[in-house]
């Protein structure tokens, strides 16, 4: 049996991009559906910005000289209006914030400052400097500047950048596209009353809902039975979804890993085409997995073989599962490891490196994890509230308040 650390694991099924640099490809979108979706592309600058030379400020524009200063007012303007005449010397026009400066005007003498002597005719203050209040054409912006580049996660500001520079559409990674399984004779559907010797389905729900919220697009899910016989049946359900529902990037299962007899996800997968990675973790909680890849015609398929038990299931999906989706999506920038204060004490000690789900928050301008020590493999509450995994290495003595400790935040 294959058993690793996770760190070990990580670098086998991150081995692919590595490698060949795999991705999943660039589709085009248009800008209102790119929110959350990952640039495919560097974005460049399709013109300057701002277009042209705009007022910063409600005033008049002038064709300003230095021995001037009453002005003669001969139109108005508005942002989105455009002054089609020529200033002559001690000439200007009204305008408003936001409004193209006409050509033949080179300073804005804002509103304040004016003293009208009539409805045409208006006295600016003795001291004036030339080009003041004007936002240049291209003075935020240049036209082929990057403004993004490829790997950047569109959120509501990204997507406004672009919309500002005339993307009407905008080039993003594909989606991964992934199956969700879940086993077990005693699992059952929470639409349906609760059975003797029965659990609801939590695994589904928890797995697509965080799948959603990471920008997956979950194209099927299914449950399949653990009883004796039911293997090869199960199979040729896999295999049929795989066929119909394709290209999918990912099989992600629960329960049937560890070494009971009725544990015969290793088989499903392995009888499926995939390559094991390994059978086993280094870890608590979360020991029991099954890594795979099913390469077929430049397409590669990851098979996450999780625990059945919810929190184990969803530490396995933090460490091993969460890091695929990312470089799948195209991210330049992926989840990562930080440091925390640990805000209780853990004295338990352990062979194996644990991995508690806990509460993260900043306290005094510090980084604080708050582990939950009675989690269990099998638990649900602590997912409730859980932001974070704190690792604690494996042979750790009594470990202090304030000790320093690897903590992975939740994307979410």
């Amino acid at each position: 049996m294959q058993v690793v650390s996770v760190e070990e694991g990580l670098q086998l099924v991150e081995s692919p991009f590595i490698d060949s640099e795999y991705r999943v490809e660039v589709e085009s979108v248009p800008i209102g559906q790119a929110y959350g979706r990952v640039l495919g592309t560097t974005a460049l600058a399709q013109m300057n910005y701002p277009p042209f030379r705009k007022s910063a400020m409600d005033g008049i524009a002038i064709r300003y000289t230095p021995d001037t200063r009453t002005y003669r007012i001969v139109d108005t303007i508005g942002a989105g209006e455009v002054f089609q005449g020529q200033l002559a010397l001690g000439e200007g026009i009204q305008i408003m914030t936001g409004a193209m400066v006409p050509s033949t005007a080179d300073t804005v003498v804002v509103k304040e400052a004016l003293t009208w002597i009539q409805e045409s005719e208006v006295t600016v203050p003795s001291r004036i400097e030339v080009g003041q209040h004007i936002i240049l054409e291209g003075e935020d912006i240049q036209i082929g500047q990057e403004l993004l580049p490829a790997g950047t996660v569109l959120e509501a500001e990204q997507v406004g950048i672009l919309a500002g520079q005339g993307y009407s559409e905008v080039s993003v990674y594909r989606k991964p596209r992934v199956i969700v399984l879940t086993t077990g004779r005693e699992v059952q559907d929470p639409t349906e009353p609760l059975r003797e010797g029965h659990i609801y389905n939590s695994n589904r729900y928890l797995l697509e809902g965080t799948l959603h919220t990471l920008g997956v697009d979950v194209v099927g899910v299914a449950h399949l039975s653990d009883a004796p016989g039911t293997v090869d049946d199960n199979i040729v359900t896999v295999q049929h979804m795989l066929d119909t529902l394709g290209p999918v990037d990912m099989i992600i299962s629960t329960g049937g890993v560890s070494v009971g007899d009725y544990d015969t996800m290793p088989e499903l997968y392995e009888r499926l085409g995939a390559n094991t990675l390994y059978r086993r973790l280094h870890m608590r909680p979360g020991a029991a997995s099954f890594g795979g890849i099913i390469a077929t015609e430049g397409h590669i398929t990851w098979c996450m073989g999780l625990s059945g038990n919810p929190t184990a299931a969803m530490n396995q999906f933090y460490l091993l599962v969460l890091p695929v989706l990312e470089r799948l999506s195209g991210r330049a920038v992926m989840t990562s490891w930080i440091e925390c204060h640990l805000g209780e004490v853990v004295d338990r000690k352990y062979p194996l490196d644990r991995y508690y789900q806990g509460h993260i928050r900043y306290e005094a301008g510090s980084c604080w994890a708050y582990p939950n020590l009675g989690m269990t493999s099998g638990g649900l509450k602590s997912l409730a509230v859980a932001n974070g995994l704190i690792k604690i290495p494996g042979n750790s003595d009594r470990l202090e308040i304030g000790t320093l400790v690897k903590v992975l935040p939740f994307t979410r």
